[in-house]
């Protein structure tokens, strides 16, 4: 039997013996009586700790939940305030209305130039190579082509004149400035290079035409028309060209012409050079010449550097075949060496 039903029991005996009380006295004992035991009862069941009274056994030992509730070695605190034990809350999501999303408005934005790099080739540039140091010389324009009337004089003050001191050969045959000696005017247009020489020679000789008038008095144009593709190159190309002219015999039994000894696959005579001439006296004589550039194969235009250098042959030996002496615009001048030969620059 537990606690309750003991003061059940308890209060039933004393409302139902006891002798003082009358009927109404009775039933208002019984009442409180009751009340009493439900105080009672409550107070049993929220003891501290949820312990509950229980009864003493047999052997006197206390209920070891009594013992728990007396028991200090826990060292249980006077007062003690219950730990917060955090509950869950049901989470209700905020819903915030929908709207509509704005158009995205134009702001001010920085203005991006874009560094544009500029890559280079890794190649040289290409320089020109210097001016040949053995002669330079330059050939005017001329706006009016020159009267081919075997003189100069006309159009030598348009241009520039040039002497040829130099001793390409037979320096031990020559005796004095009278024996030989030369000067020349060169100029230019878009259709002819233009030559005038001056000839002194005490003794002039010319038995010969064609390929052999190398061997008479004659003059003779060296012109490279690749001279900065080739400038270091020693030995004659394709583009080199050597051109005798000829005055041809005083006595008009030979007659003048040019023939063009190289390059030697194409050499023979070049009929379209225009050849004039004159004899000034028995010791000087002169020859004009227009020389078209389509001979050469090239577009002259201002500016142009060309290999070049003029000579004079000369052959006093009226019973040899071989001249005596050369002379040369251009200094240390081999005629097979392009290398040695001087600069032509062409001036507008």
């Amino acid at each position: 039997m537990n606690l309750a039903t003991k003061y059940m029991a308890l209060s039933y005996s004393v409302t139902m013996d006891s002798p003082y009380s009358g009927g109404s006295m009775k039933k208002t004992t019984t009442l409180l009586s009751s009340l009493l035991i439900c105080v009672l009862l409550l107070s049993a069941c929220n003891l501290p700790f949820g312990y509950t009274l229980t009864r003493v056994d047999e052997q006197g030992t206390p209920n070891a939940t009594l013992t728990a509730l007396f028991d200090t070695s826990h060292n249980i605190p006077a007062t003690i305030t219950p730990p917060l034990i955090a509950t869950s809350t049901a989470f209700i999501p905020t819903i915030e209305p929908a709207t509509a999303t704005p158009e995205p408005t134009a702001t001010e934005t920085a203005t991006i130039t874009p560094v544009i790099i500029v890559v280079t080739a890794t190649t040289a540039p290409t320089t020109a190579p210097a001016f040949r140091s053995n002669a330079q010389l330059y050939a005017n324009y001329l706006s009016t082509a020159p009267v081919q009337d075997g003189t100069y004089a006309e159009w030598v003050d348009k241009t520039n004149k040039y002497t040829m001191p130099n001793f390409a050969w037979g320096k031990a045959n020559w005796v004095n400035h009278a024996d030989l000696e030369g000067a020349f005017a060169v100029a230019w247009d878009s259709t002819n290079l233009y030559l005038g020489f001056k000839i002194t020679d005490d003794i002039y000789n010319q038995p010969y035409a064609g390929g052999n008038i190398y061997n008479g008095d004659t003059v003779e144009i060296l012109l490279d028309t690749n001279l900065l593709g080739d400038f270091y190159t020693s030995s004659l190309s394709a583009d080199d060209y050597q051109l005798g002219i000829s005055a041809g015999s005083k006595a008009g039994d030979i007659e003048s012409g040019a023939y063009l000894f190289y390059p030697s696959n194409v050499a023979g005579k070049r009929s379209q050079v225009v050849i004039s001439k004159q004899w000034e006296s028995d010791t000087v004589y002169r020859i004009e010449a227009a020389i078209p550039w389509s001979l050469y194969g090239i577009t002259p235009s201002a500016g142009m550097r060309l290999g070049f250098a003029v000579n004079v042959d000369d052959n006093d030996n009226v019973d040899s075949y071989k001249k005596m002496t050369m002379l040369s615009s251009a200094a240390g001048l081999s005629v097979f060496n392009p290398t040695t030969w001087g600069e032509l620059v062409l001036v507008k």
